[in-house]
């Protein structure tokens, strides 16, 4: 091996291969993951178009299958060691569809629309909090920032602020309780709940995540 200054060339070995193509079934293993993030949007947009026509009830129902395939991919990526940074970027991004425009357009179709300008700027705070829910819990992944009680990665995992999969919910299973209660009241009470939503989305409240709440229990 030749040197130049005391130092030798950089040399690839046999045995590393930077540029290797993934084998087709570590190719098959990333798209799994994919493959269910893209499959939540469709339920996304299902969601937004049902809601649109008046069918609120499978409008929810679509929310909630997003819930479960947004669940779905991040298990499967961890099964199949397949987490890469398209991944990531691809899940952020169905989350502010799938869990801030679809949960506030079902909800200004269904009830705030009967407050005009106020009832569309409401919805417009829940998706712009989403948006920034998300951005701010990404810089902190890229940094690393785990949120943790005491800085030991062996200690449960705390949120900064509601997130925006917990909001949906949230948002579902009030609207739901409301009509079902008290339905003369229902469009204020869900407009209430939804600037609350967004507060507690862009807050620094610290919010367990199941991981701290199960691993607090055992």
């Amino acid at each position: 091996m030749k040197h130049q200054h005391g130092r030798p060339f950089a040399v690839i070995g046999r045995n590393e291969a930077p540029l290797a193509r993934p084998s087709l079934k570590r190719r098959l293993a990333l798209l799994v993951p994919n493959a269910f993030t893209l499959a939540a949007v469709v339920c996304g947009l299902a969601a937004i178009r049902l809601s649109h026509d008046g069918n609120y009830a499978l409008a929810m129902a679509a929310i909630l299958g997003a819930v479960v395939l947004d669940v779905a991919d991040g298990y499967a990526a961890r099964r199949l060691k397949a987490e890469s940074a398209m991944g990531a970027e691809l899940d952020s991004l169905a989350d502010f569809l799938n869990f801030g425009v679809a949960p506030a357009m079902l909800l200004y179709d269904r009830h705030l629309h009967e407050f005009g300008l106020a009832g569309w700027a409401i919805a417009a705070a829940y998706v712009l909090a989403t948006g920034l829910r998300l951005a701010r819990f990404n810089i902190q992944a890229r940094a690393q920032k785990a949120f943790l009680t005491d800085g030991h990665t062996n200690k449960p995992k705390w949120f900064c602020g509601l997130p925006s999969t917990a909001a949906a919910l949230t948002m579902i299973a009030l609207d739901t309780t409301a009509v079902a209660i008290f339905p003369a009241e229902a469009s204020s009470v869900m407009a209430v709940a939804m600037l609350t939503a967004a507060a507690l989305m862009i807050s620094t409240l610290p919010v367990p995540s199941l991981a701290a709440i199960f691993g607090q229990r055992r």
